[in-house]
């Protein structure tokens, strides 16, 4: 018997099945670093491990039958074939590795079967073992994804309890929203998205298909100490920082003069659900403001905006499913993204796995990297104990090739500076 609050996927989840196409994959994705000192891990016991950890939480066997024009089925496997979602590649250098990373980011998952996959890269020489992680956001947003860490990480039954919340909580639901309250966030959303319609020229996500990634991580407690240097919070000095980054190196000859992100924020204050509580607030960053003095006092001013009227409500998915056929949803669905057209996506993090080691070897960096969900630029970060981790996926051919690297070249000179 199958506990349907679980794998009942609910009209938040469904927003991710409205946008997935072949050519953009709506899965998001963890790419953990082991440390190089030491014995390498060995795929059969990783095998091992992800068998005996697949049986653990119900949601590790779910699966999605359609859900593009045809409506999604929920499958619920009776056993995960682990041998079909757990790979193992070797890589010669980071080239390689750059590669076959990017090669997933391009590959959506395979349906109905269940919505991850683990893949293994052990280097051919000296170097780091990888796990690429891979999840599909209808199934799970980042903060729940914190469940499927219990496929690998080290703990006692007691410590492997703590990802239970994000795997046996009820999948999450829009409460109620006062008329009053709607009607304020609506109006801030309209606000919101007149003012960013102006100056412009950020490229726009295309349907090549294409990715690259590139990754930064930095102290957490460097991070914090920027912050309070600048009389901000950690929030408001990393939107800023990306502000001036983008500015100092833009895709285009022109920067833009604004340009509209699309900043997670979730509806589940208590952090406890199974599948997305997360809703997006738009958000208008400078994008010609190479003043960091500049860039944070216009991100604390929309942050304020955010925290008082709550834009992101507006666009909250209902609780339950509206009375419309499939196919007019998806096209409602994905209307509604073109309509609020993002540029770029900035997700700020906390972390709440407490994976520290896999089969008795340490992890050194943690990163995740999100699906261009209708922009063509994301910058995701965790804060993860004393590190945090920057994410940073592009299409290439809507932005120059390379310019992943470009920002963080020019983003960790500016946390530096900072």
């Amino acid at each position: 018997m199958t506990d349907a609050s679980v794998t009942t996927l609910t009209p938040s989840d469904h927003t991710y099945l409205y946008l997935d196409t072949e050519s953009s994959p709506m899965h998001w994705a963890m790419l953990l670093e082991l440390s190089a000192d030491g014995a390498q891990v060995n795929i059969g016991d990783v095998r091992d491990r992800v068998r005996e950890r697949s049986e653990l939480f119900e949601l590790f066997r779910l699966g999605i039958d359609g859900g593009r024009w045809r409506r999604p089925r929920e499958v619920v496997a009776e056993k995960v074939d682990v041998d079909r979602h757990l790979a193992a590649a070797e890589y010669a250098d980071a080239a390689e590795l750059r590669q076959r990373v990017t090669a997933l980011l391009e590959t959506p998952l395979p349906r109905p079967q269940p919505m991850w996959h683990i893949t293994l890269f052990t280097p051919a020489g000296d170097g780091s073992q990888y796990f690429m992680l891979r999840v599909h956001h209808a199934v799970s947003d980042g903060i729940a994804g914190a469940a499927f860490a219990a496929l690998l990480a080290d703990g006692t039954p007691e410590e492997l309890a703590g990802f239970e919340r994000f795997a046996t909580s009820p999948r999450f639901r829009t409460p109620e929203i006062e008329p009053e309250v709607l009607k304020e966030a609506k109006a801030a959303f309209a606000a919101q998205h007149a003012a960013g319609k102006s100056g412009r020229n950020w490229p726009k996500l295309t349907t090549s298909g294409r990715r690259e990634y590139a990754l930064y991580s930095a102290s957490t407690r460097d991070v914090r100490r920027a912050a309070k240097a600048h009389g901000a919070s950690v929030h408001e000095f990393l939107l800023a920082a990306i502000g001036r980054a983008i500015s100092i190196a833009p895709p285009g000859s022109e920067p833009a003069e604004i340009i509209r992100v699309t900043l997670p924020v979730t509806n589940d204050p208590q952090f406890r659900h199974t599948g997305n509580a997360v809703i997006v607030t738009p958000l208008n960053l400078a994008g010609n403001e190479t003043d960091l003095g500049r860039q944070l006092e216009r991100c604390k001013s929309e942050l304020a905006i955010v925290e008082k009227r709550r834009p992101e409500l507006a666009s909250a998915a209902p609780a339950r499913e509206p009375g419309l056929p499939w196919v007019l949803r998806r096209i409602t669905g994905g209307a509604a993204m073109k309509y609020m057209g993002p540029d770029i996506h900035v997700g700020i993090n906390p972390g709440f796995s407490r994976a520290r080691s896999v089969l008795g070897t340490p992890i050194v960096e943690l990163s995740a990297l999100s699906p261009l969900v209708g922009y063509s630029f994301s910058v995701t970060s965790l804060i993860l104990g004393n590190r945090t981790s920057f994410g940073v996926v592009a299409d290439p051919v809507s932005l120059p090739e390379g310019y992943a690297d470009t920002f963080v070249k020019h983003f960790g000179q500016v946390l530096r500076e900072a």
